[in-house]
């Protein structure tokens, strides 16, 4: 045969197979948000049967930081004009969604040739997208309680949730759900170029990993920090990491060692774990790669190393994920949020490539 032959039979081919499909409805979590990726929607906790992997949003940003000395409750607008206070965060479920079509699941299945060449995400996982937490504006605590509730309704379906926020508190609630819902230590290797370490406000997103550490659940030797850098770091903060003894990278080890090296030696810390968790900020990105960002540094990661070292830590599985800290209002022709979602791409790829291997390992 050929070549202008097989291109003529694939067209055939391809034109008989189309006249046999009839309409689809649209896959819309509200107004014009498609599901993540075009994947199925679960409205309700029985249409999470049988699913693998469940998108949830977290449409919150909380405390703000208004100044260096100077923080702002969550019900406070974002001064106008503000170069150091930046808002938004609450708009990244949806736009990340919408940037998610690029990578849809329905129209060739999500091949990942970079992952695997023969492996398409589809073959391995069902997707659901469970839509978003129901926020209660100016309580936290409700806002958290509601949280937990929906991404504990995805674990006793026995799924795994990847949850966008949002800000980082949304590590607070989807870490306690965790714990709730599995036995046994919990790793967490976290992308962020901020320590996060500050005990109070109890509930913000600098005060997530404390409350993790209050669980009892999480070790100091079970929990690595990727990317610190800059001078955005309260002397506390480095004070506390060095008091509690556990493992991070700055950025400068990251340039010195290869985030291969640095996501090896992360993972092999996860040795004894039975959970992991992963948590992107997407601040660890340097902005020229990612302008959206809420807390932007530059000399971050570029964009093939964000997704190789996710390629990486979900190559055995994983327990929960959250993304944190886009901010949609800063993007720039929505290649940050596109990014987010090709992350999200990235570790469902993994766990998918973790099960055609039989290589789950958490």
């Amino acid at each position: 045969m050929g070549y202008e032959e097989a291109w003529e039979r694939a067209a055939k081919i391809a034109q008989d197979m189309a006249a046999c499909t009839g309409r689809r409805m649209k896959r819309i979590i509200r107004g014009d948000t498609p599901s993540f990726a075009e994947c199925d929607i679960a409205r309700h906790p029985q249409d999470l049967e049988g699913a693998d992997v469940a998108i949830v949003g977290f449409p919150y940003q909380g405390v703000k930081t208004l100044d260096p000395h100077t923080l702002l409750p969550d019900q406070a607008s974002v001064p106008r004009g503000s170069i150091y206070c930046r808002g938004g965060a609450e708009l990244a479920p949806e736009y990340v969604r919408k940037y998610s079509i690029f990578y849809s699941l329905s129209e060739g299945g999500g091949p990942v040739p970079e992952v695997d060449r023969g492996l398409r995400i589809a073959d391995w996982l069902a997707v659901r997208d469970y839509g978003d937490v129901d926020v209660v504006s100016g309580d936290v605590e409700a806002t958290n309680a509601n949280t937990v509730s929906r991404v504990g309704e995805v674990f006793r379906a026995g799924a795994v949730p990847v949850v966008i926020g949002g800000d980082h508190e949304v590590s607070t609630p989807v870490f306690q759900a965790l714990t709730r819902a599995r036995q046994g230590s919990v790793g967490v290797v976290v992308f962020d170029s901020h320590f996060d370490m500050h005990s109070e406000p109890r509930f913000w997103a600098g005060s997530q990993w404390a409350r993790a550490f209050e669980t009892g659940r999480l070790e100091p030797g079970n929990f690595v920090q990727i990317g610190i850098r800059g001078t955005r770091h309260p002397l506390s903060e480095p004070i506390v990491a060095q008091e509690l003894g556990y493992r991070y990278f700055t950025m400068s080890e990251v340039d010195e060692m290869g985030i291969t090296a640095v996501c090896e030696e992360a993972l092999e810390r996860m040795e004894g774990v039975d959970c992991l968790y992963l948590s992107l900020d997407v601040d660890i990105i340097d902005p020229a790669f990612c302008p959206g960002q809420r807390y932007p540094d530059v000399g971050g990661l570029t964009s093939r190393e964000i997704l190789k070292a996710l390629r990486i830590l979900s190559r055995y599985g994983f327990t929960a994920m959250d993304t944190a800290c886009l901010s949609p209002l800063y993007d720039l022709n929505g290649i940050s949020c596109q990014l987010v979602a090709r992350c999200v791409i990235e570790v469902l790829a993994g766990l998918a490539q973790a099960r055609r291997l039989d290589r789950v390992r958490f």
